[in-house]
């Protein structure tokens, strides 16, 4: 989420500063107040998370790193699509809802990445010793994103006016970066500070509202890149993540936890009340908050495996529950964008709802699984198959489908023009048509 007015806050008057009290003598070395200055033993080569560079100090360039030396690399990306919150940049969200995937490779000349983190040992070593690597390789590729109040349509962190701010993640080392499109919001520029400290203007590229993505990029070459995690590389419950950002303007905050669960499906209202679904999302208990929206999640070896972009909260607050929209699908909505300056999404034309245990005993379903037809739009692929209402979706492209957010996931990992097979089930014969996607109006 975007954190309105970055601003650290006033740690308040000291004890002894209103003249008609007084404090009692202070007992041992005097407190320092916020921000705090490094130590005065510290050096330049004194880095990483738990060292003094990581305390707090204006500018706020904590867990501040050099980028390492640039070097000619060839980088391959899966392609996908995007979302995440806030005004200090995190979503607050109060109900779930749907997502999607494809794959590409692009060549940079010359190129700068994070590294790689080796892990050495068992698991449980990985999972205890991993995190300080992971933080002090990353937090290079993790900027800070600050939206002028003029161009902002959030207010600042306290509910007044003032800047918002969000996270974002350098994706390619030539300047583009990664964030969601509810940070930048309606912005046409915003300014990036880098880990470096240095603080560079930005040109909002484009966004992919649908999916809550966006891309800027500042005039600067050789940026640290983030390593993205390969597709096919699955993602399991259970293996440690870290979570990068700037909540409440603390730029290169780390936390970590695990995926907590996989294929949410994420509802989130929108500005006009309406609501979007990201289907596939990741869930996770790495303390996420308001400033985290468009920053990054990653594994155990430092690779990207998702934007964060929202958080289940009663209280506006990380509760636990958290959510980032896959890296794969982040990477396709950026390729897009870069390219094209917006992103095309495939439409199939239908609405539906999953198939209930009543619904499948109604028309003697091998299993309660697949996606109920409820409607059927006119002039799509799916209206010109004679796809109907009332037809049970059970495979696409012969695999079995489990739900509608599922359907709604295999129908956004592919484009407009392609061609899918759905298996369905209609007065209880089993039927297969091919339907050619249509593209969904921007």
């Amino acid at each position: 989420m975007p954190v309105p007015g970055a601003d650290a806050p006033d740690a308040g008057p000291a004890a002894g500063d209103d003249p008609a009290t007084t404090a009692p003598a202070a007992v041992g070395p005097a407190i320092a107040r916020f921000p705090q200055p490094p130590p005065s033993s510290w050096d330049e080569d004194t880095v990483g998370p738990g060292s003094p560079s990581g305390s707090i100090r204006p500018p706020d360039t904590t867990g501040t790193h050099d980028a390492p030396p640039a070097s000619s690399t060839r980088r391959g990306r899966p392609l996908l699509a995007g979302i995440v919150g806030g005004v200090v940049g995190a979503l607050v969200i109060g109900g779930l809802g749907t997502a999607a995937i494809g794959s590409g490779l692009f060549e940079i000349g010359s190129s700068a990445e994070a590294p790689i983190i080796s892990i050495n040992g068992d698991a449980g070593d990985g999972a205890t010793n991993v995190v300080p690597a992971v933080a002090e390789a990353v937090t290079p590729s993790v900027v800070r994103i600050d939206v002028p109040a003029e161009e902002s349509a959030a207010g600042g962190p306290l509910g007044g006016g003032g800047d918002a701010l969000g996270s974002g993640v350098i994706y390619r080392s030539d300047g583009y970066i990664l964030t969601n499109n509810h940070v930048v919001g309606e912005a046409r520029s915003v300014e990036v500070r880098l880990a470096s400290g240095d603080v560079l203007d930005a040109e909002v590229i484009g966004t992919d509202p649908l999916n809550d993505l966006a891309v800027v990029r500042v005039d600067r070459d050789g940026l640290p890149a983030i390593q993205v995690r390969d597709v096919s590389d699955a993602l399991t419950v259970g293996e440690t993540v870290v979570a990068i950002g700037s909540p409440f303007g603390l730029d290169a905050s780390v936390t970590t936890g695990i995926i907590s669960g996989l294929n949410r499906d994420l509802t989130v209202p929108d500005e006009d009340g309406q609501v979007t679904s990201i289907p596939a999302v990741i869930q996770t208990d790495a303390a996420i908050n308001p400033g985290n929206s468009g920053g990054a999640l990653v594994d155990g070896q430092g690779r990207l495996i998702g934007i964060n972009t929202a958080i289940l909260s009663r209280s506006g607050g990380n509760q636990g529950i958290g959510f980032a929209v896959p890296g794969e699908q982040a990477v396709a909505s950026a390729d897009q964008i870069i390219e094209q300056g917006f992103v095309r999404h495939p439409l199939l034309g239908i609405a539906g709802i999953d198939v209930s245990p009543e619904i499948a005993e109604e028309f003697d379903l091998k299993a309660s699984r697949g996606a109920v037809v409820e409607s059927v739009q006119e002039d799509t692929g799916a209206a010109e198959a004679g796809v109907q209402r009332g037809d049970i979706i059970t495979a696409v492209d012969g695999e079995p489908l489990a739900t509608m957010a599922q359907l709604v996931a295999e129908v956004r990992r592919r484009a407009p023009g392609d061609t899918v097979e759905l298996t369905f089930v209609r007065d209880g014969a089993e039927m297969q048509v091919e339907v050619t996607l249509s593209e969904r109006p921007r």
